[in-house]
């Protein structure tokens, strides 16, 4: 079982499926967007793969990925709107 040590953390794997990357730069990703979307109809987070370098902290648990962080007032606003207007 290979393990790897990421930040503060050891991941070991099982067998063939190595570590994920970030989606944005290529690093070893040590955390997901935490990003509020719906899937399928259900509530869920983006979950996108990103480094401590991409990933910007909304608080101490959540984390959001760069275009989520670039966009994300313009999205909120986007959802107000629609749901004012049901």
């Amino acid at each position: 079982m290979p393990c790897e040590h990421i930040g503060g953390a050891i991941i070991c794997t099982r067998g063939g499926r190595s570590a994920q990357r970030c989606q944005f730069c290529g690093a070893r990703s040590t955390k997901q967007c935490d990003f509020p979307v719906a899937r399928n109809g259900k509530d869920g987070t983006c979950d996108a793969f990103m480094c401590d370098r991409c990933a910007t902290a909304q608080s101490p648990e959540v984390d959001y990925c760069p275009p989520h962080e670039r966009n994300k007032l313009k999205i909120m606003e986007a959802r107000l709107r629609s749901k004012i207007g049901e």
